[in-house]
This record gives structure tokens, sequence and C-alpha cells, in this order.
């Protein structure tokens, strides 16, 4: 806890992902709670919207959303299986418990809260910013580089549409705003991003290929 990467990321979320903040961009304050929502409910959303713009027939689709959501389930075995192994705080306790981590560059603030609720389970890694990528890989790898918008349900205001090149730059959006969230220090969503490319790319070399 007294690394670089830590006090960086200490720093980071205690300005940036609190209730608040006064450095959060109304943007980032949006984008934060738009990607709030359960990672399986917005990815399928955007899954969804991508079936019905590339009209992709009945047998694509059905594989498009069976690899998807195999791919989701798998994440979520690898990242719940990391964070109990490796069992770390959240940024709520690190920020209130400084005296115990050993780390003279991290100040305590008593009074501090994230932005949005703090799900009850480890840190490391971010589980949000693992489902996202592994759905972003196997999206890319049937629809390419594909622009595209979408809505969600904690969006603030409740019609908010958000629009991205590409999927793996609507993943990057969702594993920032984690952090912004006073969710997960930085280092997390790095982390689960790397878990859930892998987890996509096995997923598609190992489930459902199409028959020679």
């Amino acid at each position: 806890m007294n690394s670089y990467i830590y006090t960086r990321d200490f720093n980071e979320i205690k300005h940036f992902g609190k209730i608040n903040s006064t450095v959060r961009t109304a943007d980032q304050t949006a984008y934060a709670n738009f990607w709030y929502e359960y990672a399986d409910i917005g990815w399928n959303r955007i899954a969804r919207i991508q079936a019905t713009d590339h009209n992709t027939g009945l047998y694509t689709t059905a594989r498009m959303f069976a690899l998807l959501n195999i791919a989701i389930a798998d994440a979520y075995i690898a990242f719940f299986d990391s964070k109990f192994y490796y069992y770390t705080w959240r940024p709520y306790t690190a920020i209130h418990a400084t005296a115990t981590d050993g780390n003279d560059q991290t100040e305590a603030d008593l009074n501090w809260e994230p932005l949005l609720p703090t799900p009850p389970i480890p840190e490391y890694p971010s589980g949000h910013s693992a489902l996202g990528n592994a759905a972003a890989t196997v999206l890319t790898y049937f629809f390419g580089n594909s622009p595209f918008s979408t809505t969600s349900t904690p969006a603030s205001p409740a019609e908010a549409v958000r629009s991205f090149k590409s999927f793996k730059q609507a993943a990057d959006e969702n594993a920032d705003s984690r952090v912004l969230a006073g969710i997960h220090f930085r280092f997390s969503c790095d982390a689960g991003q790397k878990l859930g490319d892998k987890v996509g790319k096995w997923t598609l070399e190992n489930h459902l290929k199409p028959l020679k």
C-alpha cells in the first residue's frame, strides 16, 4: 500500500469519487450514473441494438447472445474468485483508515462518502470492468468497430443516451465510471479490464465454434 500506483490511485478517487467532488465534471458524474446498472443488463441491451441494426439473422443472433452471456458468466466466476483470493479493501474503507495503511503519502478523510453506494464485496479486481471488457471482446468479434448509441436504466436524466465509436471505447468508459463513482481504485479497474479481455478471447476460441 506504499507503492506509487496505490498512492496515485488513492488520491485520484479521494478527489474524483467523493459525493461532493469539486473536480469531477458534470459529464463524468453523468456516466458514473449511466454505467451503474448491472453489466449483464447493459451489455445485453447493446447486443440487442446491434443485432437489430445489423439484421444478423436467427443463427448468428442466437450464437452471438450465447457467446456474450457465456463470457459474462465466466467473467463473474473469474472476478469473484479473484476478489476473495486478494480480499482487499474498498476506497471507502481505505480513505477512512489511512492510519493502518503504512503509507505516509495518504491522508484520511473521515467524512468521505462515494458518489454511489459501494457494493458489499472486496475491491480487487473490478468486476464491472471485467464484465465490460469480456462483453466488448465478444461484440467486437461479431460487429467490428461499430459505432452505436445506448441508454441505461439509472441514467440521469432518464432519457439520456450515450454514443460510442467502438465497443472498446464503451468498455473503457464503463471501467472509468467505477473510479468516478467512488467505488473502485484505478488499478482494480485496469486489472478487471485485462481479466475481461482474456475471458472474452477464451470464450470465442473455445465455445460454439462454427461447424466446418
